[in-house]
C-alpha cells in the first residue's frame, strides 16, 4: 500500500487559487472569490473554518449540508463543494436552492476520479486553517462551531473527532465515540473493533497538517479515511474526540455498503500496513469474525 499522494499546499491568499490547483487533480472549474464575505455585514472574513464536501449526483442532500453549515450562523467559515463528475452539474441544484451566487460558497466540478481526489482537490482550494469533512448526506448541528472552537481553544488540537446523532425514519441517538490515551491505542482499536470508533464525517483537522502527511491516498478506492487516521495515527498525531456530536447521519439504504468481499480484502491490506507484525494473523481474524457477523445482521434485516 503507497502513501498518500503530496498535495500542493494552500498559497498565500493574496494568490489566485485556480493557478495553485494541482495540474493532476484535472479541475475544470472554479469559482473562488478572493475573500469569503459575511452576508450580514458585507465585510471580508477570512475563513477559519473550510467545511469541504465531496459530492456525486445528490442535489438535494448537498443543499441540506450546506444550509446547515450556514445554520450555524458562524461568519468565519467557508463551504468548499468539490463535484465529483455528477450527471447533473451540483450547480444546477445550488442555483435552484438559491445558494449559487453565494459568495461563502467555492465550487469546483472535475471528472470522476473517486472520493480521495475530490478530497484532495478540496484540499488544495480551501483556505481555512481547519478543514472540516462533511458527506454530502450529513448536515452539521446548529452549535457544531461553537463546540469546535472550545475544544480547540482549550487544547489546541490539531485533529478532532466527535459524537454524531444517527437518525432513522423511526428513530434518533446519539452515537458516542471512544476516547484514546495514544496513537498505538487508537491504532489498535481501528483495527480490530467491529465499529469504528471515529467517524470521518465532521473531523476537523489542521489544514498545515494533513498536507504534511500528504492528504488522501488517491490508491485506494474505499477505506480511505481508515488509511487517513492510520497513517496519521502512525505519525504520532492523536485525534481527540469532542464528546459533542457534531454531525446529524441519516442512516438510509444508499449509505450501506455490501460490497463485503472488497471491504475485507481492504481491511487486510490495512492491517498488513499498519499493524504490528506479530499481531497481523490476529487482527485479520479479529476482522473477519466481525465482517461475517455483519454478514449475518444485514441477512436477518433483509
Amino acid at each position: 500500500m503507497t502513501a498518500g499522494r503530496p498535495v500542493t499546499p494552500f498559497p498565500p491568499d493574496s494568490v489566485d487559487v485556480t493557478a495553485q490547483v494541482p495540474r493532476q487533480l484535472q479541475v475544470h472549474d472554479v469559482r473562488a472569490p478572493a475573500e469569503t464575505i459575511d452576508p450580514a455585514t458585507r465585510t471580508p472574513v477570512k475563513p477559519t473554518f473550510s467545511v469541504c464536501i465531496a459530492v456525486r449526483d445528490r442535489s438535494a442532500l448537498l443543499v441540506n449540508s450546506i444550509q446547515s453549515v450556514f445554520a450555524t450562523g458562524a461568519a468565519d467559515v467557508e463551504v468548499v463543494v468539490v463535484d465529483d463528475g455528477s450527471g447533473t452539474p451540483s450547480q444546477e441544484g445550488l442555483a435552484d436552492a438559491g445558494l449559487l451566487a453565494d459568495e461563502r460558497i467555492r465550487l469546483v466540478r472535475r471528472p470522476a476520479r473517486g472520493i480521495a481526489a475530490a478530497r484532495n482537490t478540496a484540499l488544495a482550494v480551501a483556505r481555512g486553517r481547519y478543514i472540516t469533512v462533511l458527506d454530502s448526506d450529513d448536515e452539521l448541528t446548529a452549535d457544531a462551531f461553537d463546540h469546535l472552537r472550545g475544544l480547540l481553544d482549550a487544547t489546541g488540537a490539531p485533529w478532532v473527532y466527535t459524537d454524531y446523532e444517527e437518525i432513522t425514519n423511526s428513530s434518533q441517538r446519539v452515537i458516542r465515540m471512544p476516547a484514546y490515551q495514544s496513537p498505538p491505542e487508537m491504532l489498535r482499536a481501528v483495527l480490530t473493533r467491529p465499529r469504528l470508533p471515529f467517524k470521518h464525517s465532521g473531523m476537523t483537522i489542521d489544514r498545515r497538517v494533513l498536507t504534511d502527511l500528504g492528504g488522501y491516498n488517491e490508491d485506494m478506492r474505499i477505506k480511505v479515511d481508515v488509511e487517513l487516521v492510520l497513517r496519521a495515527l502512525r505519525h504520532d498525531i492523536l485525534p481527540v474526540r469532542l464528546g459533542e456530536p457534531v454531525v446529524k447521519f441519516r442512516r438510509h439504504d444508499s449509505n450501506i455498503s455490501h460490497k463485503r468481499l472488497t471491504g475485507l480484502g481492504a481491511w487486510y491490506g490495512l492491517i498488513s500496513e499498519y499493524a504490528p507484525r506479530r499481531s497481523r494473523l490476529r487482527m485479520k481474524a479479529y476482522r473477519t469474525a466481525s465482517e461475517i457477523a455483519k454478514w449475518g445482521v444485514s441477512a436477518v434485516g433483509r
